[in-house]
C-alpha cells in the first residue's frame, strides 16, 4: 500500500481557508435568514407595528381573520359560447377580538371557507358580479358563512381585492 503525500504551498492553504470562510458565511447567513423568515407572518409584522392592515375593522373590539390569502376563482360564463372571467379577491374576516377559540376554528376550516368562496363566485358569472352590491355579496357570504361555524361567528367580510382578469 502507498501512501499519498499532499504537499500544499502556503498560497493554496491560503485559498482553501479563504473558500472554506465563504462557504460557513454563507451558510450561516442562509440559516439566520430562514429562521428570520418563519416570524414575519402578516399577523405578527402587524403585532410589530411594522405593517398595517389595509382593512382593519374599525372597532377595537374586533380582529380580522386574513390568513385566506388572494384567491384566484374562474366566474361562470354569460352563455356557451362566451369566455369566463377570472375574479381575484382577498378576503378578510372580522371576529371578536380574544376570541380564540373560535380563531382556531376559522384556522382550522380554511379550506371550507375557501371552497365557499370559490363556490358562491363561480356560480355566477361577470355581469351577475357587477350588478350585485358589494353589500349585498358580503352578507349572503356572511350568512353561509356562519351556518357553517359552531365556536362562534364572523361579524364582517371586506374585500380588499375584487379584479376581474380578462
Amino acid at each position: 500500500m502507498s501512501k499519498i503525500n499532499i504537499n500544499f504551498s502556503n498560497f493554496e492553504k491560503i485559498l482553501l481557508a479563504v473558500i472554506l470562510a465563504l462557504i460557513l458565511t454563507i451558510i450561516s447567513v442562509t440559516i439566520r435568514a430562514k429562521s428570520r423568515q418563519k416570524n414575519q407572518s402578516p399577523e405578527v409584522l402587524i403585532s410589530q407595528g411594522k405593517a398595517v392592515s389595509l382593512m382593519a375593522p374599525a372597532n377595537d373590539s374586533q380582529v380580522a381573520y386574513f390568513e385566506l390569502g388572494r384567491l384566484r376563482i374562474i366566474t361562470a360564463s354569460e352563455d356557451k359560447n362566451a369566455e369566463s372571467s377570472v375574479l381575484v379577491i382577498s378576503p378578510w374576516l372580522a371576529y371578536p377580538a380574544g376570541d380564540t377559540v373560535f380563531y382556531e376554528e376559522l384556522s382550522r376550516k380554511t379550506p371550507l371557507i375557501k371552497g365557499i368562496f370559490q363556490t358562491y363566485f363561480s356560480s355566477r358569472s361577470k355581469n351577475q358580479l357587477l350588478e350585485e352590491t358589494e353589500i349585498k355579496i358580503e352578507e349572503a357570504l356572511k350568512l353561509e358563512l356562519n351556518a357553517q361555524f359552531s365556536l362562534g361567528k364572523i361579524s364582517d367580510i371586506y374585500l380588499t381585492d375584487y379584479i376581474f382578469i380578462e
